[in-house]
């Protein structure tokens, strides 16, 4: 694994990074400006939303003009030229961010933003590449007709997982930046240059928006943030990852993105079970369930913080080391239920007001 890593050429990674970082930590401050311009705030409610003062949105535009700029950069410095595929993510991460704007402003109705995802994903798995077979036990799964609905369903669950993380200042964009790197090294490994290019500048540009959102937030990423990182990172892992052969094709990504999978599909089963739609919002997620156990809003976002490098950790292990990988998985899951159920074992401090404004938007699954 080390010798792949050394092949490929770690400078441009680095630039690479550099680059999507620098551009995106000047753009925040001009994309707050903007939503100030448009009015568009996230305004406390007194229940979930527990910020003191309105914070604006438009974040997302900072990480989208970051990525942009790095990921077209590098592709004519690595490649020569832009790829189908990344024009594809250029596109549809261009398309999807819109639609967040727009979420973001008018507050679109669910499904309607559910169909725009939909779209956008088949656009990308018709014109960028489909999940088109899988080979798991040492037979191969041919998905033939079903390879387009397979690739929509697997993006839309990414985009709606990292949307519905972005509950606490910093929480979405650390976690997202600890699975882009994530990303990042298991695409050297595989040595697919597009995905290194995209992986490094979605890190980058995430890591140039966080000084801004973590605790306490001036800015948040609004939907526009959550769902076009959702998408850039679904589309990395189509064309990349799901490229592998046998178990590395499903555990690898699983694993990359395990705490955003299980918050939304804990939540899915959780809302039906009570007899509410799947996208109404509630208050269970876990980082609502640290805070309610005694953690403060920063504690939560560290815990969260940590069990997500774990399982990105094991994921890069898991390409080599399987037992110690799954041995990780375990010890962390162990970890997470120790967080939620034992009430009062890392209980914090008794926060001050200000500090609860960390909750930082209502999460919903689209």
């Amino acid at each position: 694994m080390l010798d792949s890593i050394f092949k490929t050429d770690i400078l441009f990674c680095l630039f690479a990074i550099a680059a999507a970082f620098f551009v995106a930590l000047a753009a925040t401050p001009l994309a707050g400006k903007l939503a100030a311009v448009c009015g568009c705030y996230d305004r406390p409610d007194g229940a979930r939303k527990l910020h003191k003062k309105p914070v604006p949105y438009f974040g997302g535009l900072a990480i989208l003009l970051g990525f942009v700029t790095s990921a077209v950069l590098f592709s004519f410095l690595m490649l020569g030229a832009i790829p189908q595929s990344v024009a594809v993510m250029v596109i549809g991460g261009m398309s999807i961010c819109f639609v967040g704007v727009i979420d973001d402003m008018y507050d679109m109705p669910s499904l309607l933003k559910l169909f725009f995802q939909i779209v956008i994903s088949a656009f990308t798995a018709y014109f960028g590449g489909a999940i088109e077979y899988t080979t798991l036990f040492d037979k191969t799964i041919v998905f033939g007709v079903f390879s387009i609905p397979v690739t929509v369903l697997w993006m839309v669950l990414i985009i709606n997982a990292v949307n519905l993380i972005d509950g606490l200042d910093g929480l979405a964009s650390g976690v997202s930046a600890l699975e882009s790197f994530a990303l990042l090294i298991t695409s050297v490994v595989m040595g697919n240059t597009v995905c290194i290019i995209a992986s490094a500048a979605l890190c980058g540009a995430v890591l140039g928006f966080l000084p801004y959102n973590a605790n306490r937030a001036t800015i948040f990423m609004g939907d526009a943030g959550s769902m076009f990182i959702g998408y850039i990172m679904a589309c990395i892992s189509v064309f990349g990852l799901f490229k592998a052969q046998a178990l590395f094709f499903i555990v690898v990504p699983a694993l990359i993105f395990a705490l955003p999978i299980l918050d939304t599909v804990v939540a899915f089963f959780r809302r039906i079970a009570k007899g509410q739609s799947p996208f109404t919002a509630d208050r269970s997620h876990l980082h609502h369930k640290l805070i309610d156990n005694g953690f403060t809003p920063k504690q939560s976002v560290i815990a969260i913080y940590c069990a997500s490098a774990v399982f990105c950790v094991a994921s890069i292990l898991f390409m080599k080391y399987k037992i110690f990988s799954a041995v990780l998985v375990l010890l962390d899951l162990a970890f997470l239920e120790i967080m939620k159920h034992w009430k009062g074992i890392f209980r914090g401090k008794k926060k001050p007001p200000e500090e609860t404004a960390a909750v930082s938007k209502v999460n919903k699954i689209v």
